[in-house]
């Protein structure tokens, strides 16, 4: 369980994606990993953007609890240079976009040192930066 972290949402209505929301959750446990079919192809379009972005060091696909009962979501975790950025959340959300349909949404939290470390216990970056 960790102490309350910056949770960025995107929700699609339709082809419209709304500004993201930052919200502020009491804790997160990190379940495990989200893979499948159609996160893969979401895997491979972020890996190819975030190789032009150099400000991302870090980012795993993976399931999480934010404290509400049972309840498991999808995040994307990302261990950046500069921390929380909302130009980057908003063209991930892009892609996204290009990817999941219009009911779909994705929470995106920027980790720090220590979230990154309890992270890798139960799930696997698919994709670091070369340095």
């Amino acid at each position: 369980m960790l102490p309350a972290s910056f949770d960025y949402i995107f929700k699609w209505i339709g082809f419209e994606m709304k500004k993201p929301q930052e919200i502020k959750v009491p804790e997160i446990r990190y379940v495990g990993e989200q893979n499948g079919e159609p996160e893969q192809d979401l895997k491979q379009r972020l890996c190819r953007f975030f190789e032009r972005d150099p400000s991302v060091k870090a980012a795993y696909l993976a399931r999480v609890n934010y404290g509400h009962a049972q309840q498991v979501g999808v995040a994307l975790c990302l261990k950046t240079v500069f921390g929380p950025d909302k130009g980057l959340v908003e063209k991930i959300g892009a892609i996204f976009a290009a990817v999941f349909n219009a009911s779909e949404h994705l929470d995106i939290l920027f980790l720090d040192e220590s979230q990154e470390s309890d992270l890798r216990k139960v799930c696997s970056s698919f994709y670091n930066r070369q340095t």
